[in-house]
C-alpha cells in the first residue's frame, strides 16, 4: 500500500494517506455519521377486545364520538348505532345477546309475565330490610325463589332450543340468569327491544 504526502498551499505537508482508499467513500461515509437511526413505522394499529356485554358495548361506542364503524360496513351514525341495536341487528350485537339461543331467551321473557319483573321492588325492600331485621329474612326468601324461577327458565330453553334444532352449549343456570337479567327490566327498557307481546306464542 503506497502512503502519498500532500502539501498545502503554505508548504507544510498533511499526514500520509492510504493510495487506495476512495476518498469519496470515505466522506460519504463520515456524512451518514451523527444522524439518528431512522425508525420502522407500522400502520398496523392495535385491535381492541369485542365488548363482552352491553355496557362495555356503549362504553365504547361513547369513546368513538359521533360514528361507529361496522365491520364490512359504512360507517353508522350514532342515531343509526341506536336504532340497529334496539331491532336487534347481529352486526352490533354484544356477544352476551348474539346467537338464536339468545334470542329465543328473550322472546321467551317477553312473551309471559315472570316474578322476576317484580325484582327491581325489592331493592328497596331489601334497603329497609337492614333496619328491620324480619323484613330482611322475607326479602332474602324471595331472591331465592327468584333464583329457583331463574333455574326452571334456564331448563326450559334448553329444551326448546334443542327441540328446534339450536345447537347449545350452554348450562341451563347461565341460560337462566340471562333470562332473568332480562326479565326484570321494565319491556321500554329492554335491548334489543321485545319483538313478541305478552301472550304470544314462540
Amino acid at each position: 500500500m503506497n502512503l502519498l504526502r500532500r502539501k498545502t498551499p503554505d508548504g507544510a505537508v498533511e499526514a500520509a494517506v492510504p493510495a487506495d482508499i476512495d476518498d469519496s467513500s470515505d466522506s460519504s461515509t463520515h456524512a451518514k455519521k451523527g444522524r439518528p437511526t431512522p425508525k420502522r413505522r407500522t400502520n398496523s394499529a392495535p385491535v381492541p377486545p369485542a365488548p363482552r356485554n352491553r355496557k362495555e358495548a356503549m362504553a365504547w361506542q361513547k369513546q368513538q364520538g359521533a360514528r361507529t364503524k361496522v365491520a364490512g360496513q359504512k360507517k353508522m351514525t350514532t342515531t343509526e348505532y341506536r336504532q340497529a341495536m334496539k331491532a336487534g341487528d347481529p352486526r352490533v350485537l354484544p356477544r352476551r345477546d348474539a346467537g338464536p339461543v339468545r334470542a329465543l331467551a328473550r322472546d321467551y321473557v317477553d312473551s309471559r309475565r315472570m316474578a322476576s319483573n317484580f325484582l327491581l321492588l325489592l331493592f328497596p325492600l331489601m334497603f329497609v330490610g337492614y333496619i328491620i331485621r324480619p323484613l330482611q329474612i322475607i326479602t332474602l326468601a324471595l331472591f331465592f325463589l327468584l333464583l329457583v324461577e331463574w333455574v326452571i327458565t334456564g331448563t326450559r330453553l334448553r329444551k326448546m332450543a334443542r327441540e328446534r334444532g339450536l345447537d347449545t352449549r350452554e348450562s341451563a343456570v347461565s341460560l337462566g340468569f340471562y333470562a332473568g337479567s332480562r326479565a326484570y327490566f321494565p319491556r321500554s327498557w329492554r335491548r334489543p327491544a321485545p319483538k313478541v307481546n305478552l301472550g304470544d306464542q314462540i
